[in-house]
């Protein structure tokens, strides 16, 4: 079993909850002002004179017109947040799914970092896998359909639409490799991975990012590294390993 730093999925799990809690307490305010508006009602038909009941039940089927007409106009607000708490949710289902497998599969030469906050990228990394076949940035997505590269190989498409996703796994595995020579003053080549648990992925060897299908993940790209350049010792394992829990030490829990 691999050695394991950090939680898979924990910051898309987060923001998610983060979503769907905004959408709950503006849902829960409007269920307020409505409790409220019925009590004001009720006391006002019951203690005042009927020109102040009518004014006053008045006032409140405006004022519910009103709400009704702001709600209309913001619906987008309560749509976009579930929406995006949906795809959240979605994206740490796959990363969940990727970190156990990786945790069970791997043997205990691997290490894995689940879950990290870059210094200076918006993004977090998904995962970062060391080990003696060497060092891997994967990146989960949860696309549905086929997935493969165009002709020319520039380009993933996902059902024939071309889609933009390389660039961002390849920084990634650039600024994970950048920082490892900053602190260890060696090279060490990273190679950048997007895995996809729910899409049919179509082979195709030596691109400059290599794309996987979660159940032939650790055979075809981990165990079996084409590169034997780029495999690891067991000391460069261990200078690799301790640098990135240098670097990650303010996110990540053995």
């Amino acid at each position: 079993m691999a050695h394991i730093y950090g939680k898979s999925g924990e910051s898309a799990l987060n923001v998610s909850t983060e979503k769907r809690e905004k959408v709950l307490w503006a849902s829960l305010l409007v269920m307020v002002y409505g409790a409220m508006a019925l009590g004001v009602l009720v006391g006002v038909m019951f203690s005042q004179t009927s020109t102040v009941c009518y004014l006053s039940f008045a006032a409140i089927i405006i004022t519910f017109v009103l709400v009704r007409i702001w709600l209309r106009r913001h619906s987008s607000f309560f749509e976009d947040k579930l929406r995006g708490a949906r795809v959240w949710c979605r994206g740490y289902e796959g990363e969940r799914v990727i970190g156990e497998l990786l945790e069970s599969d791997l043997p205990d030469k691997y290490h894995v970092f689940n879950d990290l906050h870059f210094p200076g990228r918006r993004a977090n990394i998904d995962h970062i896998v060391v080990g003696p076949t060497g060092v891997f940035v994967l990146d989960t997505k949860n696309w549905r359909g086929v997935v493969e590269w165009d002709a020319d190989g520039k380009k993933i498409l996902l059902n024939g639409e071309e889609q933009d996703a390389a660039r961002a796994i390849m920084d990634a595995a650039l600024d994970v490799h950048n920082k490892l020579e900053t602190l260890t003053n060696r090279h060490f080549f990273v190679r950048p991975v997007l895995v996809f648990p729910l899409a049919k992925v179509v082979p195709r060897f030596k691109m400059t990012v290599e794309l996987q299908q979660d159940n032939y993940l650790i055979d075809k790209c981990l165990d079996n590294c084409y590169d034997k350049s780029k495999n690891l010792s067991d000391s460069d394992i261990d200078i690799v390993v301790k640098a990135l829990r240098a670097l990650f030490r303010d996110n990540i829990a053995e």
